[in-house]
């Protein structure tokens, strides 16, 4: 059996892969308390460095014909370990409240259940444009708690820091339970029609 090459998508989905959970939280958890303006804004920025490999890995795939069995399996993968360990680094420091943390790692855990049940018993359960919404609000709340300084302060004493920060929490956590629901939806529409 011929060595499947890795291709440049699966090199990028990799470098997320490894460097999300092994840098970014011990990143935030030992900057972030400094509060400076311009350290979180770089933080922020490797954010969303990180984040854009995902459209990137995504797009060069379809564009050079280089989808694979392994892109395809790492790329989900790489997308949860980023988000996942960006929520660690916040929560070690203090930025985010411990419940939130755990409503959206629920919400995670529910939907893989899901489809793991959904795999065993061949339900084809699609993925829907809800959970790209989702995805797009959970990633612009991060970037605005990562770069707040004044997270820390009397709420009116940076209102339009603190305000977007709240507005974009609240944002996140209704799409994240939103696209949960209708996947559930989806899900057990198809497990009726088995």
């Amino acid at each position: 059996m011929e060595k499947q090459q890795i291709t440049l998508p699966t090199k990028l989905t990799i470098v997320r892969l490894v460097f999300s959970p092994l840098f970014l939280p011990v990143l935030l958890a030992y900057l972030l308390p400094y509060n400076s303006l311009h350290v979180n804004g770089l933080l922020s920025f490797l954010f969303v460095l990180l984040s854009v490999t995902d459209f990137f890995d995504g797009y060069l795939a379809r564009r050079l014909d280089q989808e694979t069995m392994l892109g395809k399996f790492l790329d989900p993968m790489a997308d949860k370990f980023l988000f996942l360990s960006v929520l660690v680094g916040l929560l070690a420091a203090n930025k985010i409240f411990f419940y939130w943390v755990i409503v959206f790692i629920g919400r995670e855990f529910f939907i893989l259940g899901l489809r793991i049940f959904a795999l065993e018993h061949r339900i084809s359960v699609p993925v829907s444009w809800r959970g790209k919404i989702k995805t797009a609000a959970q990633m612009m709340y991060v970037v605005v708690a990562i770069i707040n300084p004044y997270h820390h302060h009397f709420f009116f004493d940076a209102v339009i820091f603190n305000s977007l920060e709240v507005f974009l929490l609240a944002v996140a956590l209704l799409a994240t339970w939103w696209s949960a629901y209708y996947y559930y939806k989806s899900f057990i529409a198809a497990y009726r029609e088995l």
